[in-house]
């Protein structure tokens, strides 16, 4: 048997209160968030909940807003079958698709196929699409990269598709690491090593290219270890916390010698793209 994820449905009133919550699990080892008309619904593995992490949730308690939730299990035979019950094809920019296996073959000149099997990324979430959107946009080819917290991989799938001539991708949980593996496989990927392990395995490695799409709380963790795989002008495109953490961000991110160059936001989230000096 599989990891048994906790499914948490909340009903949130006002709705503007979903993007506050959001951010707040965001801290607290939540994976994935899929909101609806009534709020939202939060996945976390059960071995990372206990009812405690809600007395640090602040919007729970605000008079501002009704809050009430109901948790469920979820094991993985059960989140494929919703997943492949709620899966959409994802358009980004005018080249790009992100499709399931059951979906047709688009004519669309990035044609990727994604099983997400319990993983981050499919390009529905605005992190996912901001960090393609950069891709899209830059110049990959011959270019080394790192993609730390791959998720599904489809990050580093889509670097491969734009030119990349190595691609380091790691993911320090299993399901992640076998779903990346997969999800290569799938799009007939040569290029890329996956691995499941911390940041740390690529200490002496440099890059062109550093991506990373995870909680803000772990992409600090990783600060330092970026510091350690760039060299005079390797870039850094994150996302994975909210434009108003951006200032800390920047802060933290000069002090290791990286300026911020550009960024995107989507509905108060934010990748941000920098260089390393």
């Amino acid at each position: 048997m599989g990891d048994v994820y906790l499914s948490i449905n909340f009903n949130v009133r006002p709705i503007s209160g979903v993007e506050i919550l959001i951010a707040e699990l965001s801290y607290l080892g939540f994976e994935m968030f899929q909101e609806n008309n009534q709020g939202l619904n939060a996945y976390i593995k059960e071995s990372n909940f206990n009812k405690n992490l809600f007395d640090k949730v602040r919007i729970l308690n605000s008079k501002e807003f009704k809050i009430d939730y109901n948790i469920s299990k979820l094991e993985n035979k059960n989140w494929n079958e919703k997943w492949e019950r709620d899966f959409e094809p994802v358009e980004i920019g005018q080249n790009c698709i992100i499709r399931a296996p059951f979906h047709q073959k688009s004519k669309k000149k990035y044609d990727i196929v994604i099983k997400p099997e319990m993983s981050f990324g499919t390009g529905h979430h605005e992190t996912t699409r901001l960090m393609i959107e950069f891709l899209l946009e830059y110049d990959l080819e011959n270019k080394t990269i790192c993609d730390v917290g791959c998720g599904t991989g489809i990050l580093s799938i889509i670097s491969e598709k734009r030119g990349a001539k190595l691609v380091d991708a790691l993911d320090i949980d299993p399901n992640c690491y076998r779903n990346t593996l997969t999800n290569i496989k799938k799009n007939n990927c040569k290029k890329i090593n996956v691995m499941n392990s911390s940041s740390d395995i690529l200490i002496g490695n440099y890059y062109d290219l550093i991506l990373s799409n995870i909680t803000l709380n772990i992409l600090k963790e990783n600060f330092e270890n970026f510091k350690m795989f760039s060299s005079r002008q390797t870039n850094l495109i994150l996302s994975g916390f909210y434009k108003n953490d951006l200032e800390n961000v920047n802060e933290i991110l000069e002090g290791l010698n990286f300026t911020n160059i550009d960024s995107k936001t989507k509905n108060n989230w934010i990748a941000a793209r920098y260089c390393y000096n």
